[in-house]
């Protein structure tokens, strides 16, 4: 039964929040006032309607593991990759702590700076790859990679997909507290790296002895009479060209050169008829792009790949068949994992349990108090796996609660610190649970990890909020 662990997870998530409609009344605030609409359970055909919905309405995730699946997929058909690989493990073969901590701070780094994690998990597979055949186990190289994800979404300083929805809905400055937040980061992240490096063990199952290590998304292909170059150059750009398209550069840095290009360039006209849109057809400009965008690129780059090394179509189309296919249970939990959103969202017509839930709690203190904002903050996370998403609600609840605009600053360092921490251990973390599927890993046996690190980096955290909330 361990094979279907995650999916035994997430459904008693599922019942313990249908259970809750059945005691907790629903509620909504209007025209500045909280108003209860009384018990609005999910019945026994929610139960089957809410998966559903999930899948129609977050399908987008899973058509971005399938397709960095497929992607993987051509890159093993092309016989360089291996190649590479091969070449990055001789090097650290000696010294693969060095390999550990790089990748560490590659990851914690980007996901705090730039954020867009479901980018940064194009290259898991690739570091994962790596240290697995560096020594390292499987729980090591996931939170080497995803759990370095989720520390720089819990220290993010100019992470487009925090600060983007702090400023529109908050209106909060992206460099607020930015201080404050990157002497927390370099806090945990050296906290982290010390768990990580303690913790690290090198597990040698016989079947690693003989050979059969059993690495997702890769399959030893090498082709010595092709160069990796075209692959590492073409790679290169398209990540860069996905970093630039997926930043939000307008609400990060009031930085409106892409925008006003990509205006521009669809104006561009001969007799009055508009030229580039039509041929091109509807595309967002640089730093709109979502994951249809991601989606769509990550197929172009197999395809590009494919045409570089020579490959035949079957080869490409049952090369990146067998990719996805390979990712397509990471698809399915990064689609389910949303199924708490779906319940209150689409499963609660008008209020909701969680809007109850805020209000009791925010209105036991007069004044803005840090232990109930960050029990409301805990809450909302599982909920709302989507910063943007937790962000527009407590936003909103908040707003009608504390009329006081001064105290938005200490509030949304609080949503970003308890949301980051939750994001570790939630059965609705994107992140956390994409991963586990990937590695193949169980919900208890990740929790029996990290639970010391969280306990830390919970007391550092609740430490940073207290000198915040008494002296700034």
């Amino acid at each position: 039964m361990k094979k279907y662990n995650l999916i035994k997870v997430l459904g008693i998530t599922f019942f313990i929040a249908v259970l809750l409609t059945w005691i907790i009344p629903a509620g909504q605030f209007s025209e500045g006032t909280f108003h209860s609409e009384g018990i609005a359970p999910l019945g026994v055909l929610d139960l089957f309607r809410t998966p559903l919905i999930t899948f129609a309405n977050f399908i987008q995730y899973g058509m971005a593991f399938l397709a960095i699946g497929g992607l993987y997929g051509v890159m093993n058909k092309t016989g360089v990759y291996s190649i590479i690989v091969d070449k990055i493990v001789k090097k650290f073969k000696e010294k693969k702590q060095s390999f550990l901590i790089f990748t560490i701070i590659l990851f914690t780094l980007l996901s705090s700076l730039v954020g867009i994690n479901m980018l940064l998990f194009v290259l898991v597979p690739f570091f994962a790859t790596v240290l697995l055949l560096l020594g390292y186990s499987k729980i090591t190289s996931l939170v080497t990679t995803v759990g370095s994800m989720l520390v720089g979404e819990l220290g993010a300083t100019y992470s487009s997909s925090v600060n983007t929805p702090l400023r529109y809905f908050f209106n909060i400055s992206v460099h607020n507290e930015i201080i404050t937040r990157i002497i927390f980061l370099i806090i945990i992240a050296t906290l982290f790296v010390m768990f990580v490096l303690h913790s690290a063990k090198k597990e040698v199952t016989d079947d690693e002895k003989k050979g059969k290590l059993d690495i997702p998304l890769y399959k030893k292909n090498v082709k010595k009479d092709r160069t990796p170059l075209p692959l590492i150059i073409v790679c290169a750009f398209a990540l860069l060209l996905l970093l630039i398209g997926m930043f939000d550069w307008v609400y990060s840095f009031d930085i409106n050169v892409f925008r006003e290009m990509h205006q521009s360039i669809m104006e561009v006209n001969i007799n009055g008829f508009p030229i580039i849109s039509n041929l091109i057809g509807s595309v967002n400009s640089l730093g709109n792009w979502s994951i249809y965008d991601l989606t769509l690129i990550l197929i172009m780059l197999s395809l590009v790949l494919a045409w570089l090394y020579s490959l035949n179509l079957k080869d490409t189309i049952d090369s990146f068949i067998a990719g996805a296919k390979e990712m397509l249970p990471v698809a399915l939990y990064a689609t389910l994992v949303n199924i708490l959103f779906s319940a209150i969202y689409f499963g609660q017509s008008g209020g909701d349990i969680f809007t109850t839930i805020s209000n009791f709690l925010l209105n036991i203190t007069e004044s803005l108090n840090m232990v109930t904002m960050s029990l409301v903050s805990i809450i909302g996370s599982f909920f709302y796996n989507d910063f943007i998403q937790f962000s527009n609600v407590l936003s909103s609840i908040t707003s009608t609660v504390y009329d006081n605009t001064l105290l938005y600053p200490k509030i949304v360092l609080i949503l970003q610190f308890m949301h980051g921490l939750v994001m570790f251990v939630a059965p609705t973390s994107i992140l956390l649970i994409s991963g586990l599927a990937y590695f193949k890993i169980s919900y208890k046996e990740w929790l029996q990890y990290i639970w010391k690190f969280l306990i830390k980096a919970l007391l550092i955290s609740i430490v940073v909020l207290i000198i915040m909330m008494l002296f700034i």
